[in-house]
């Protein structure tokens, strides 16, 4: 890899600057979303007790949140706030920003990696337009603020598919350790890891020329195959490492396990409660949840098992019309640049057939850097290629200067922006519980809006960010027994989350009306909706 000279380190440095700006301001102006409140409460109860069992039987892996709050909550407790431990949804507000900012140095990491695997196949020019293109991307800003498993999933990803790169054009096998030690990581921080060692092995196949010395397909078979058991022992032995050996049941009852003994017998049963390695429970945990499928949304309709095309529809809508324009470049100019687009195209394959649980675009972000490598190279080839991609870049600043400092509602001008992105996708891809603070600043700004019935999406009561009225939660899971029906409400407006008017949550039909009024306000990250209560006119 080239040296990096003083120009291009500046360029390199103020592509991170304004990266760490944009998502750092972002983190700081949004409320928890759904899953954070979770994470907030059990790494705070981790940091006192060493309790972890309860992540691992959500279906989460037991080691993401360890790295982004764990350094964080140790220096929380080392200046005296162990309060905000003790109590981390009373304090919820502050917890969550000193977290979500302590952990911008993961979004930092993954840039890093991003950057210098594009040199290595780039050059300079390469890594400046790679370093740009990740700090003005607006789905790896979006979750580059928050404290899920999101950007941990994508560094560690880049170091699997950068490592793997440099085997397959090398053949030196510590940069074969080096990606399976980091899917190992990976597979700690979330468990679509799981998908790395079949890609990289159908990779191996696609992108290594067939060697003249083997005497048939078998011997070449054989050899990937040897490659992803070694790989597979790498990866599992450095989760064992990375989640310090930890072990818990399969269930977490004892006794009698109807269900298990019905379909594999008393042995199984048994085997049900002795202690196992944590991220394998988590990981059984999370096949039974994509077997079972989901609430998900596309185009005005609920499903439960998902649609085959949900994430292309994702991509197209969620993504820059700017950064499509430079796929469509990059396919263009051509070359046999194989392992970015095997990458991408199996990855992809594999969500879209296997994946009954459509909650968002995010599941795809370990491609958005393998993307961003590859249209880099547009960038290295003289005259016309490199001012076409100058001139996306500029379009992929318009997009995020549009949507800033909501990057994780971020619908391009195809899809009609927030208000048309509604009617396509939900949850997270709009609106995952991040808008109370955005409510809060619009009632101070417009008091009218204090009369108002809340209907909230999210795991977290509305006061403590300070919004004013009756609210009601509405979970992801029920019951929703003693949620009142909108027409029992008195107060003169209602304000309900996008994820229960356009989305698979809450009670079957009780927000559907919604659907065809126009609001009379939103929060600017279009989280939440407000309309005139009928029910109190009607009074």
């Amino acid at each position: 890899m080239t040296a990096v000279g003083p120009r291009e380190a500046c360029a390199l440095a103020a592509a991170a600057m304004v990266g760490l700006a944009l998502a750092g301001h972002a983190a700081w102006v949004s409320s928890a979303t759904y899953d954070e409140v979770a994470y907030l409460r059990i790494a705070a109860r981790f940091h006192r007790t060493g309790d972890q069992a309860e992540i691992a039987r959500m279906g989460s892996p037991a080691s993401f949140w360890k790295i982004q709050q764990g350094p964080v909550n140790a220096a929380i407790d080392a200046v005296g706030y162990g309060d905000w431990l003790d109590h981390p949804l009373e304090h919820q507000i502050e917890l969550l920003r000193v977290a979500r900012l302590g952990a911008l140095w993961i979004w930092l990491v993954a840039w890093a990696a991003t950057v210098a695997w594009a040199g290595t196949r780039g050059g300079p020019p390469a890594r400046i337009f790679a370093a740009w293109l990740f700090a003005l991307s607006p789905n790896l800003l979006a979750h580059g603020g928050l404290i899920t498993m999101e950007m941990p999933l994508v560094a560690a990803s880049v170091g699997v598919f950068a490592f793997w790169d440099g085997y397959l054009r090398t053949g030196d096998r510590r940069a074969f350790a080096a990606a399976a030690a980091c899917a190992g990581v990976a597979f700690s921080c979330k468990f679509t890891a799981i998908l790395f060692p079949p890609i990289l092995a159908a990779a191996s196949l696609v992108v290594i020329p067939p060697d003249p010395s083997a005497r048939s397909v078998a011997r070449r078979l054989a050899r990937v195959v040897g490659e992803s058991i070694a790989f597979l022992a790498i990866m599992g032995s450095v989760d064992l490492v990375v989640t310090g050996f930890a072990r818990i049941p399969l269930s977490a009852g004892v006794g009698a396990h109807p269900w298990i003994e019905a379909r594999f017998g008393g042995a199984a049963a048994r085997l049900a409660e002795l202690p196992w390695p944590i991220d394998l429970v988590g990981f059984l945990r999370q096949i039974h949840h994509q077997r079972s499928g989901g609430p998900s949304y596309l185009f005005g309709e609920v499903r439960s098992t998902g649609w085959w095309y949900y994430y292309p529809v994702a991509i197209a809508v969620k993504t820059p019309l700017a950064f499509l324009v430079l796929v469509a470049l990059r396919a263009a100019a051509g070359g046999r640049d194989r392992f970015p687009t095997v990458v991408i195209v199996l990855f992809l394959a594999i969500a879209m057939l296997l994946s009954k649980r459509n909650y968002g675009l995010r599941y795809l972000l370990p491609l958005a850097p393998v993307a961003i490598v590859w249209i880099s190279t547009l960038a290295a080839r003289p005259g016309r290629w490199r001012w076409a991609a100058v001139a996306c870049l500029l379009g992929q600043a318009l997009a995020v200067a549009s949507i800033h400092p909501h990057e994780l509602s971020f619908f391009n001008r195809a899809a009609g922006g927030i208000e048309g992105g509604r009617r396509i996708l939900s949850d997270s891809n709009l609106d995952w519980g991040q808008g109370l603070r955005a409510l809060a600043a619009l009632q101070r700004r417009d008091p009218r809006y204090r009369d108002v019935t809340l209907y909230y999406f999210g795991d977290t009561e509305p006061f403590r960010y300070e919004v004013v009225g009756v609210s009601h939660v509405v979970r992801a899971i029920g019951p929703y027994d003693d949620l009142p029906p909108l027409e029992a409400t008195s107060t003169t407006y209602l304000a309900v989350s996008t994820s229960l008017v356009w989305g698979p949550w809450g009670p079957d039909g009780m927000f559907a009306a919604l659907r065809e009024r126009p609001p009379v306000a939103s929060t600017p990250d279009g989280t939440i909706l407000i309309y005139e209560n009928r029910a109190a006119d009607g009074r």
